[in-house]
């Protein structure tokens, strides 16, 4: 029994020990998730107390950039005509471009240039050898020569011809008069003889004079004839020797232009490109290989193209000349050049919707050069008035082209604006602005909308000038 109870007091006092272990555990249990409560509690009012804090203070700067006044120089939009100008690339082209080949085939035996060297209109090029052609001259005044003698010959010949004639005539003429003297006789010897002063035999002789005598006068008429078939013939040897002559009087003159063709001249006053063939070489006439080609650049081409929709209004100004072109060279863009428009393409390109022009430069210093490509500017007369604000004051972004207008309060708007075309320093504005409104040229990127302005300058710029080309 004393076993038993002491058993019984252990197994009491351990299950005492237990129940204190068990107890404590549970509030263990229970501190833990109040704990965390606690810590999460404490972070979320530190996040907040940072976060709303900043907040507070970014609002607070903005506020205080927002009131802050930024500094602007301002302009006054107002109204006035405005020149159309287009802008576009132009290509300079020669006015001209010839190709030296030769005429005559022959060594080359002087080049009388270097090459890019400037030439003017008549200067000697190229010499080919000209002895055969001198000699192929030569002959042909030879025959020239030769021919002369035989028209002087012939001549000659016509004029102791004619000499005959003559002669053969003056006979015909005598025989006529012993024609009529013999037909006399015979008739005074008719009536002798039935009266018997003479003899029948002496009648008889006269009747033969009569009849011997117009036998001689055909005899001469036929002579006549024949020297006159002889004048005939030499009337045509003379035809047949000028003929001759002026043969070969042409042969002299294609043989004098041959040997001219020897000695190669510039034909336009230009700039000599590369050499292709140089001294010694045989060259062949109008062989297909130029012997150099060269650029006149006096006055010089420029071609350029400009929009189908300002077609009708180029097509007018060119009619009235009042279409200006100016060409600029990139990097001297200070430097213009004037020209005139001098062609128009008959069709419109269905590709790029644009219409080619060309003006023509006077290009005096040479500045221009071919294949050179220039900024071109095409000016045309204003189509009526419109609002016009400088061209600095326009701002372009992702929504298109807008302005900062300056209210009456010194705050801004950001104000969006159709921009017509720009000329020089100044901007047409189609919508959103009107005469009297002030803008903002200077100083933008320091604004937003609503922001308060200082006005530090209005400049005093008379919007009817500009630097535009062509003012």
């Amino acid at each position: 029994m004393i076993r038993d109870a002491e058993d019984s007091i252990v197994t009491t006092h351990t299950t005492a020990d237990e129940t204190v272990s068990v107890d404590k555990q549970n509030k263990s249990g229970l501190v833990r998730p109040i704990l965390l409560t606690v810590l999460i509690l404490i972070l979320a009012g530190a996040a907040y107390f940072f976060w709303g804090g900043q907040k507070t203070s970014n609002d607070k700067k903005g506020e205080v950039k927002k009131q802050r006044s930024a500094p602007v120089n301002v302009a006054t939009a107002r109204i006035q005509d405005v020149p159309i100008e287009v802008r576009t690339i132009g290509n300079v082209l020669p006015y001209s471009v010839v190709n030296i080949v030769p005429q005559v085939s022959g060594q080359l035996q002087k080049v009388f240039f270097t090459q890019g060297q400037s030439v003017k209109k008549g200067d000697l090029l190229f010499q080919i050898d000209p002895r055969t052609y001198q000699a192929a001259l030569d002959q042909a005044l030879g025959n020239v020569a030769r021919d002369e003698a035989q028209i002087r010959s012939a001549q000659a010949n016509l004029a102791k011809d004619q000499a005959t004639v003559g002669t053969l005539e003056a006979n015909v003429s005598r025989d006529y008069s012993l024609a009529r003297l013999a037909k006399t006789q015979m008739s005074r010897y008719d009536k002798l003889v039935l009266e018997g002063a003479v003899s029948h035999e002496q009648s008889d002789q006269m009747t033969t004079n009569a009849a011997t005598a117009e036998a001689a006068i055909e005899a001469d008429k036929k002579a006549v004839e024949n020297a006159k078939e002889v004048l005939n013939a030499d009337r045509a040897a003379i035809q047949t020797a000028q003929g001759t002559l002026k043969a070969d009087q042409a042969m002299v003159e294609n043989a004098r232009i041959q040997l001219g063709f020897c000695q190669i001249r510039s034909p336009i006053t230009g700039r000599t490109g590369s050499l292709n063939v140089y001294e010694g070489n045989v060259v062949t006439a109008n062989s297909a290989t130029p012997l150099v080609s060269i650029n006149q650049v006096q006055p010089i081409y420029v071609t350029f193209t400009v929009p189908e929709q300002n077609l009708d209004q180029v097509r007018k100004c060119m009619v009235d000349k009042s279409l200006t072109v100016q060409a600029l060279i990139e990097g001297k863009r200070k430097e213009k050049f004037i020209g005139a428009v001098t062609f128009l393409e008959s069709t419109v390109n269905t590709t790029s919707g644009t219409v080619t022009l060309r003006a023509t430069f006077p290009n005096e210093d040479s500045k221009l050069f071919p294949g050179q490509f220039v900024d071109v500017i095409v000016t045309m007369p204003p189509d009526g008035q419109t609002t016009v604000v400088p061209s600095s004051a326009v701002q372009t972004s992702q929504q298109g082209n807008s302005v900062y207008v300056v209210k009456p309060d010194k705050t801004v708007d950001f104000v969006p604006v159709e921009l017509k075309r720009t000329y020089g320093d100044l901007a047409a504005i189609g919508n959103g602005l009107k005469a009297g409104d002030v803008v903002v040229t200077d100083g933008q990127l320091q604004l937003t909308p609503g922001a308060h302005v200082d006005i530090v300058k209005q400049p005093t710029v008379d919007l009817g000038r500009s630097d535009a080309p062509g003012k």
